[in-house]
């Protein structure tokens, strides 16, 4: 390995690994097993379809259990240490789709792109680019591609896969910053989801062409069923949130779902609906971390629905 591999692994915090030797050691996996992982990778994988909510079905790769330890390491000494562009903000710790709604807050117009298969999408030799990029040697950068792709593609079911796709869109999200940006427009990601807002409607609608250019160009392909374009007389939506001249939230209709599901709680027929339970509270949660003000507002409401029925399911949710 170079000098100037060594130096750019260190200046960037992550372990300096020259052969399999060294990449034996820092894991505590023997070579052997390295080896198999790495040249061998397909047969550790199951794969089988779910269903997608926009219809068709979705090819989960669900790696075994000794394979996704490693990937696991790779994910939290290496990948998690770089960082993403400015603009990326989903699959990152501490980030949530709040985070990216919140710069689209006061928009007249918001765009929404969705990118097409965004995990398969990804090739090897993108990944291979990625570790070689950051410092390391060749043999190494392959070991690690071998050992995160899976015929040829970043696998859905991999723990790597979410950082790999947005390291591999870095240059994706700074030439449509570059472009964006110049012209007023916000630009946020969150995953497969691409949003643009701005104040002139004519504006927004006339980046389209070359953002599609920009996105084929980088080897991502759009998803021209999801294209959606929502101005002042539509609800104005990015990435499930409602996005409002000063506020972001999930809207009055989401929130008056969920006060139904709350106060479904203290039916005598759903006493053992643990299921309702679980879900209220996942959506408590959810609450949590993109709109506080109606976490408050479901929280006061399921007080008082339990100073008034203790003893039913509602109860449980009252700490």
């Amino acid at each position: 390995m170079a000098k100037t591999e060594i130096i750019k692994l260190n200046m960037l915090g992550l372990p300096v690994i020259q052969s399999i030797d060294d990449f034996s050691v820092v894991t505590h996996i023997s070579k052997y097993t390295i080896y198999q992982l790495s040249h061998h990778s397909d047969k550790y994988y199951k794969t089988f379809e779910i269903p997608k909510k926009s219809g068709g079905k979705r090819t989960i790769c669900q790696p075994s259990k000794k394979l996704k330890g490693l990937q696991s390491w790779i994910l939290v000494n290496i990948l998690n240490k770089i960082q993403v562009s400015p603009s990326c903000k989903g699959f990152r710790k501490g980030s949530s789709t709040l985070d990216n709604a919140l710069p689209h807050i006061g928009a007249n117009t918001i765009l929404n792109l969705d990118l097409k298969d965004f995990f398969p999408t990804v090739s090897s030799k993108q990944v291979y680019n990625v570790f070689k990029t950051i410092g390391y040697n060749k043999l190494i950068a392959t070991v690690f591609t071998n050992i995160c792709t899976y015929n040829d593609m970043l696998p859905q079911g991999s723990p790597c896969s979410p950082m790999l796709a947005n390291l591999t869109a870095w240059n994706l999200d700074l030439r449509i910053q570059g472009y964006v940006g110049k012209r007023g427009i916000s630009y946020t990601r969150y995953a497969d989801d691409l949003s643009f807002s701005g104040l002139n409607p004519t504006k927004v609608v006339k980046i389209i062409p070359m953002i599609k250019t920009i996105i084929n160009d980088e080897n991502f392909e759009v998803n021209h069923k999801k294209t959606r374009i929502a101005s002042s007389a539509r609800a104005k939506i990015v990435t499930g949130l409602i996005v409002n001249e000063d506020s972001v939230g999930i809207g009055k209709q989401k929130y008056k779902d969920l006060r139904a599901k709350i106060h479904h709680l203290i039916l005598p027929t759903e006493q053992k609906n643990e299921k309702l339970l679980y879900h209220v509270g996942g959506w408590l949660s959810y609450l949590n971390s993109v709109d506080k003000l109606r976490l408050q507002k479901a929280k006061k409401y399921i007080s008082e629905l339990t100073k008034k029925y203790p003893t039913t399911l509602i109860a449980r949710l009252d700490k």
